[in-house]
């Protein structure tokens, strides 16, 4: 079996998540990995200027794990994992438009 792509990692951490972050963010975390599932269809994943966005992506996912639920280190997490899943849907999203 070929290794998982950062961008598969990602996207399997995140669904693992969506049930561990706090309730407030749940729906927030549905959403967002709504976004990394479309994004799995975008050609701009797989270029070498989308790796930063991902790799941030993937930071942010791992620090959600490591932190205390409900600590504001969790808090801080969430917040990071969102603003780096929407600049990687927003930059998608304007190759898309500029593409057509």
């Amino acid at each position: 079996m070929a290794e998982l792509t950062l961008f598969q990692q990602l996207f399997e951490a995140a669904t693992n998540l969506q049930t561990s972050v706090a309730s407030l963010h749940q729906e927030e975390m549905r959403l967002l990995v709504k976004d990394l599932e479309e994004a799995k269809k975008a050609l701009f994943i797989r270029t070498a200027e989308a790796k930063p966005m991902i790799e941030r992506c993937w930071r942010a996912a791992l620090e959600m794990k490591a932190a205390p639920a409900g600590s504001t280190e969790a808090e801080d997490a969430f917040g990071d994992f969102e603003q780096a899943v929407s600049k990687l849907r927003n930059t998608i999203l304007v190759r898309t438009q500029r593409a057509t």
